[in-house]
């Protein structure tokens, strides 16, 4: 657009392009029941028949009415006819309780509403609570207690009046956005129209929008940088935005490539859960196509970095092809955007264009330009805008202050918050914290009132560690860092996370112990960051992370939660549920014989709800198939998360009468189960005797205790303790890589013949390492899907007079010290009365720590224990204590 076609006045402008396009579209909106389109010359005859019908009813200058309305075009229609009328618009959060809406509205003093028909239970509600009741217009079915939208258009109204009816000053209110409040009450920031429009002349001057443009829209209008972005900014210039009743990405996708969306603006959340999806699906291909993808990859990034070329939209067409042959540029704003993102969606030949403000500078304070230039910053500030950085510290970073036409007016009925936002020389105080580069570029590094700071004395920014964890591990759906007591110093935090699971990621990976999963991942990754930016703790919620309408995490309410469940997730919620039959009801008594807990719901998960570990779910699914005599295969018994997923499991599977005999099956029972049909060949081919392999084993051990000896010399002691006669189980700590491949090579000929070990499937399940697991007598098992049956094959190999060498900890420790032990080997050895060798190893860890890519040359000393011997009746968990104590006396 032209500069001098862009006045101020929004009005003007409006009768500019209504001129020349009365009959093109400027709004539609999708749902269900099919599109609905408003045109130009629609939208300047509604604003006429509303404005005046508000008029008639005494809304005017003083006044002020409140929009309580989901996404749709009538609401940016409303805002205007408010306008129109002269009055001061409140759009409100539809997502705020009765209660907060009646306050807000009582707060701003309106004394209109309009309203949707399918918020209509709320409106009443809120008008219940209002001391007095307010008129009100509802959008839809008006059900007799207010007129209708409709209703009031089917009525004559003058066609000759200009629009605005009452035409203001540029800086006088127009609007009250109350802010979503990441940390307490909401404010009412008071917007005046030159704060809205000079934001959007001067957006328009550095991108060139046109009629030919298509917005989608599925940010809230209520939302001031949707308001800008997706409803005043396209009005200006003639275009068209469409607006989703449903949002989820694939709907997005077939709007783009069926509607020809040409621009797309939303907050980061959408773009990191493109860029998660992207390279996910890069994940799953073929070896040559990711090698050949990284490489195009890698050729358009250089290509962008030194010639400012943008070859990636050739490069990746069929990626670009889910958008359709329109998409211009992706906007983001609304929240920090993460930098490496923001470089990668560009390698890809996505056009980017970020905007930073905040509802106090009306949505925009800075913007990238088109191009190359700028990516992974927030851009330079506007020309009507300046922004400085208060109180830099030695990196650069400090506040970040904002002066110019687009800050707010003031904070309504609110002169101290008004006064401490801003100061005496007009800088608004924006709360972030940033740094402004050589190049003049602002990027922003976080919340000031967000910072943890660590007992080191080092800041912190939470937001670049959550997306971390979220980008790199498929099992996180949600995270929230913050910083809790350090136990070393009163004064001083440490990091701890609130992680949301992918419960269909997980389904989908048949992992039924999604805590200690998560928390493993968690911390291998954790060694890819300085260790001041590890989290060194976690928690499990289900609920989604309640966040602000711009997908802000609420820090303060996830913090004011912490600690109302137990670290692995369980909750305390008293659910009221009663079996529904005698199915369900012994499902219950068979979970309570297994578990203790207290109420129940269909929907509580086995393990984060009731507790359940990996082998108590083992004998609570045992038992239930003995007692109903059923099978319920070890694939489907994966996907069992919840209690409604067991309870269907039965009653798909359920061919015959219950037992009646409802009891607890021992240890023993399972063990002794017969391996059937389930158990692979190739695992039960591992326990078999191999006189003309033994030699290549044999060959292979004395080729890595050589190759330990030369580069990590090797120490073996205490073998002496090893026993003549079999079968027995070997239990050594677990630092490393390393640590199966030495204890075995160190160990005596005899004893090499007779072992074999346990190894996690994503290693030996298939390929070459899978052949060479199976050489050296390792079953491949995950540690908590199919436990019965590996428990049940280890058995079966100590029966046949083997050693089993398996490692307690169930991983590798993080940090070189001792984890807790599982109870998989302690119930071998006390339902079969065997003795365990407990080993301890030291040195491997700083040889081959969990996370790190290189090995270190360092001494590794391998000491053999005494063995210990279950006693007659001694408790799993009794026996699991002593082998632990024992294995730690060895280090």
């Amino acid at each position: 657009m032209k500069e001098e076609s862009l006045p101020l006045d929004f009005f003007q402008q409006f009768r500019k392009v209504l001129a020349r396009l009365p009959d093109r579209i400027a709004f539609q909106s999708l749902a269900k029941a099919g599109k609905e389109t408003i045109t130009y010359g629609q939208v300047d005859l509604e604003i006429r028949v509303i404005s005046q019908y508000l008029s008639a009813h005494g809304v005017g200058p003083r006044s002020k009415v409140g929009l309580i309305l989901e996404n749709h075009p009538r609401w940016g229609i409303a805002f205007l006819a408010v306008q129109s009328a002269g009055a001061v618009i409140v759009p409100l959060d539809i997502l705020h309780s009765p209660e907060t809406l009646a306050r807000l509205i009582q707060h701003a003093g309106c004394d209109y509403l309009i309203a949707s028909s399918k918020l209509f239970e709320t409106l009443e509600q809120v008008q219940r609570i209002l001391p007095g009741r307010l008129p009100a217009i509802v959008i839809g079915e008006g059900r007799g207690l207010y007129p209708s939208w409709d209703e009031i258009l089917q009525e004559e109204y003058s066609a000759d009046v200009t629009i605005p009816l009452v035409p203001r000053g540029i800086d006088d209110p127009h609007v009250i956005l109350y802010t979503s409040g990441t940390t307490g009450e909401p404010k009412g920031v008071v917007l005046t129209g030159r704060n809205l429009y000079r934001n959007v002349v001067e957006a328009l001057k550095q991108i060139q929008v046109t009629p030919e443009d298509h917005f989608l829209g599925v940010l809230p209008l209520y939302h001031i940088f949707a308001l800008i972005v997706n409803f005043i900014a396209p009005l200006y210039c003639g275009a068209r935005t469409t607006f989703l009743d449903v949002i989820d990405a694939q709907r997005i996708l077939k709007t783009f490539r069926e509607e020809g969306i040409t621009i797309f603006v939303c907050v980061p959340q959408f773009y990191y859960l493109l860029h998660r999806r992207i390279l996910s699906g890069v994940a799953e291909r073929p070896g040559m196509q990711r090698f050949i993808f990284r490489r195009m990859l890698a050729v358009s990034r250089l290509a962008r970095r030194l010639f400012g070329a943008r070859p990636g939209r050739r490069l990746f067409k069929a990626l670009h092809r889910q958008f359709g042959d329109h998409l211009r540029f992706f906007g983001v704003g609304g929240a920090r955007f993460d930098r490496q993102v923001a470089e990668t969606l560009a390698d890809l030949g996505f056009t980017i264009i970020q905007a930073y403000g905040m509802t106090e500078t009306a949505a925009l304070a800075t913007l990238t330009p088109i191009g190359a230039a700028g990516i992974g910053s927030v851009g330079k500030p506007l020309p009507h805008c300046e922004i400085r950085i208060d109180d830099p510290d030695r990196t650069g970073i400090g506040n970040v202050l904002i002066r110019g036409e687009n800050v707010m007016k003031e904070y309504y009925r609110n002169p101290a918050a008004t006064r401490e936002a801003i100061d005496e020389e007009g800088w608004l105080h924006s709360g972030d914290l940033g740094y402004i580069d050589s190049e003049g570029f602002l990027h922003i590094t976080g919340r000031a009132k967000d910072v943890i700071v660590l007992s080191s004395g080092k800041n912190i920014y939470p937001e670049e560690i959550e997306h971390f964890y979220e980008s790199n591990c498929p099992l996180i759906k949600e995270l929230c860092v913050v910083g809790i007591r350090d136990e070393t110093s009163p004064t001083a935090e440490r990091l701890h996370a609130v992680v949301v699971p992918d419960f269909d990621e997980i389904r989908q990976q048949k992992i039924v112990n999604a805590y200690n999963m998560i928390r493993y991942l968690v911390e291998t990754l954790s060694q890819q960051l300085p260790p001041h930016k590890r989290v060194h703790s976690l928690e499990i919620r289900q609920e989604p992370l309640p966040r602000t309408t711009t997908r802000k995490i609420k820090r303060f309410e996830v913090e004011q939660q912490l600690g109302q469940g137990r670290p692995n997730g369980v909750n305390g919620a008293e659910v009221l549920w009663e079996p529904a039959d005698e199915t369900e009801e012994e499902i219950v008594t068979l979970l309570e014989h297994v578990k203790s807990i207290g109420p129940l719901s269909p929907e509580m998960n086995l393990e984060l709800d009731l507790g359940l570990d990996s082998l108590e779910r083992v004998e609570f699914l045992s038992t239930l198939q003995q007692s109903f005599q059923l099978t319920i295969p070890e694939e489907e018994a994966a996907r069992l998360l919840t209690l409604q997923d067991v309870i269907e499991a039965v009653r798909a599977n359920l061919d015959r009468p219950s037992s009646g005999a409802v009891g607890k099956r021992s240890w023993s029972d399972i063990l002794d189960e017969p391996l059937g049909e389930d158990v692979p060949k190739r695992y039960l081919s591992v326990l078999r005797r191999r006189p003309l392999v033994e030699p290549l084993v044999l060959l292979i051990a004395k080729s890595v205790k050589l190759t330990g000896k030369v580069f990590f010399r090797v120490r073996a002691e205490g073998l002496e303790n090893l026993p003549d006669d079999y079968p027995y189980l070997i239990c050594p700590n677990h630092l490393s890589f390393l640590d199966a491949f030495l204890v075995v090579a160190v160990l005596p000929n005899r004893v090499v013949r007779r072992s074999f070990s346990l190894g996690y499937s994503d290693y030996f399940a298939s390929g070459l390492t899978a052949f060479f697991g199976g050489i050296v007598r390792t079953i491949p098992v995950t540690a908590d899907r199919n436990l019965a049956m590996t428990l049940r094959l280890a058995a079966e190999g100590l029966r046949r007079e083997l050693v089993l060498v398996v490692f307690p900890e169930g991983e590798r420790s993080i940090d070189g010290r001792l984890k807790p032990f599982r109870k998989g080997p302690a119930i071998l050895a006390t339902k079969l009365s065997i003795p365990v060798v407990p080993v301890g190893i030291r040195g491997s860890y700083e040889a081959w720590p969990r996370g790190a890519s290189r090995i270190r040359m360092h001494p590794i000393a391998i000491r053999f224990g005494r063995p210990i011997q279950p006693a007659r009746d001694e408790s799993i968990e009794d026996f699991n204590h002593r082998l632990r104590q024992a294995v730690a006396e060895l280090l």
